[in-house]
């Protein structure tokens, strides 16, 4: 039996249609919500058993940073998210395939000293930064040259302390539609879109376009983790991944949940098994 910590208000949905799959399913669940000063979570299970959490990043990281020994935790190798880490083994389908990863410092200096060097800048073309990091201390987004030089600024904004965290860069590009698959044991599990033309748009499944990349991703050898989060975009009539993303602070719009739970609970049992075992 596994045992479930579920953030509510995450993901601006209820967590209960995922608690009742959960329970349904045979295993334990705490629904908690931390914006109303719930942040006893670390006694709401023995350490020594086996569970998993759901919810924001911001919670994920306070369970990794303290020392507790849930197994597994969290659902996701977190080395294994950094762009760094999977753009070498995505790279033949990655839509930011162009782009470069360096420090936020010498991305503002670049802009100014040598901008023709970052995809032949002009004034009025935006570029696409994101953090390296899977934590994402600030949200991917897209900036106009202007607002990247201004690096205090930037940092600001973005409540920054590391000037040199590393970000990815690219030019800007047009995407018509997105959508997010879970890759469990190297195959597609389930898939929902989740935004169309730049506006909230939800249901499941996906087109042919996106599954053939999805499929094509999921059956290489180079995995992240048992289950894991991928996500793909149309853009100029062809499909692309956006980005990876381990499975616990991952929203799953309108992905089958009985498939999800059945999965990561399988993958959490068996890594705790594992554990007990001192392998």
């Amino acid at each position: 039996m596994v045992s479930w910590i579920l953030e509510d208000g995450v993901f601006g949905c209820s967590m209960a249609p995922l608690a009742t799959e959960i329970r349904k399913q045979g295993h334990n669940v705490k629904i908690v919500d931390y914006t109303r000063g719930i942040t006893d979570y670390q006694r709401f299970f023995p350490q020594t058993e086996c569970v998993i959490f759901y919810g924001s990043l911001y919670i994920a990281e306070q369970i990794l940073s303290w020392d507790l020994s849930w197994t597994p935790g969290i659902i996701g190798t977190i080395e294994h998210y950094h762009c760094t880490a999977y753009y070498p083994h995505l790279k033949p389908w990655l839509l930011n395939a162009g782009g470069y990863i360096l420090p936020l410092s010498e991305l503002s200096s670049s802009v100014v000293e040598k901008p023709k060097l970052l995809f032949n800048l002009e004034e009025s073309k935006r570029l696409f930064i994101r953090p390296n990091s899977p934590l994402k201390p600030f949200a991917g987004s897209l900036y106009s040259p202007r607002e990247v030089t201004d690096l205090d600024s930037f940092m600001k904004r973005h409540y920054l302390e590391d000037p040199n965290i590393l970000v990815v860069v690219a030019a800007e590009q047009s995407i018509e539609a997105e959508w997010r698959v879970i890759i469990a044991q190297g195959q597609i599990l389930c898939a929902s879109q989740y935004r169309q033309i730049e506006k909230p748009y939800y249901q499941s499944g996906m087109p042919e376009i996106v599954r053939q990349v999805a499929e094509a991703v999921a059956q290489q050898q180079w995995q992240p983790d048992p289950i894991w989060v991928l996500d793909l975009c149309c853009s100029g009539n062809w499909a692309y991944v956006l980005e990876i993303n381990f499975l616990s602070c991952s929203a799953l719009y309108q992905c089958d949940l009985s498939l999800v739970v059945r999965e990561a609970s399988e993958a959490a049992w068996k890594r705790w098994v594992q554990k007990q075992q001192g392998i």
